[in-house]
């Protein structure tokens, strides 16, 4: 079993707390910046136990594309039911981590992805992609619970061996029904499916899957999908997975939905 890394920080991926460290994300050889909190708010623990409890329940939702208004919009609806206490201080962090993709892309519109779900076998490693020639730099943010798990791009072999795992296990995990249904063929398929997230084939050996920390929100390298199956250079995106177990957790993903203008001196639209 390839084993968790929860301590260190790999190359690639730097610890910032400003607007201008999530801007160098134009690096070459960087391709996450992670933002922690100083101290963490009552309001989040508070949170926490809505989710678990599962008195908070926001169905898997994708907004294709809204501007940072529109998502604010969307939020208080989702959010009318939850105590004030908790809804104003988490819809203030959402739409704060919405205007930071806008402003760092340079773009109004955005895909928002947000869900509260216990994790499965959904989502093993992965790339996240954006539209033709949109910008590049994206949001993930896990509210409770295990958080998002990721590689070096150091210890990835290459990206054609990335491709290749990926595409063998999407197919695998559609004969197991994603670990979340029943039947003699789902469980037969779940057996390769467990030894594909425990072994990923792509890592050279003895290399650690890393943890994002808790109460963090990470900006990270998306690809352009045209470009997505390419052996692109690993340090183009973030390669990264969900947990497989846990309790329900509170899950933001944002991503640039358009491309950014070209003004005077910028030349084409940037990938970010």
């Amino acid at each position: 079993m390839v084993p968790i890394d929860e301590e260190s920080v790999p190359g690639g991926v730097l610890h910032g707390d400003t607007a201008r460290d999530i801007a160098r994300l134009t690096d070459p050889g960087l391709t996450a910046v992670i933002v922690t909190r100083s101290e963490r708010p009552d309001w989040l623990d508070e949170l926490a136990e809505l989710v678990v409890s599962r008195r908070l329940v926001i169905a898997r939702t994708t907004l294709t594309a809204v501007s940072r208004d529109e998502f604010a919009d969307w939020s208080r609806t989702a959010l009318a039911d939850t105590d004030r206490a908790v809804a104003r201080p988490l819809l203030e962090d959402m739409t704060g981590i919405v205007e930071q993709v806008t402003a760092t892309a340079d773009v109004r519109r955005v895909m928002v992805r947000v869900f509260t779900e216990a994790p499965t076998r959904r989502c093993g490693f992965h790339v996240d992609t954006v539209p033709p020639q949109a910008p590049t730099t994206g949001a993930v943010r896990v509210y409770n619970g295990p958080t998002t798990e990721y590689v070096a791009g150091d210890d990835v072999r290459s990206m054609k061996d990335f491709y290749a795992y990926l595409s063998h296990r999407e197919r695998v995990s559609r004969e197991a029904g994603t670990g979340t249904c029943g039947g003699a063929a789902a469980s037969a398929a779940l057996g390769p499916l467990i030894a594909l997230d425990e072994t990923p084939s792509f890592l050279r050996p003895h290399a650690p899957v890393h943890r994002v920390p808790p109460d963090a929100t990470v900006y990270f390298k998306h690809i352009d999908v045209r470009r997505h199956w390419s052996p692109h250079p690993v340090t183009d995106a973030w390669i990264h997975r969900s947990p497989m177990q846990g309790p329900p957790r509170l899950v933001l993903n944002v991503s640039p939905a358009e491309r950014a203008p070209a003004g005077p001196g910028r030349g084409p639209a940037g990938h970010g």
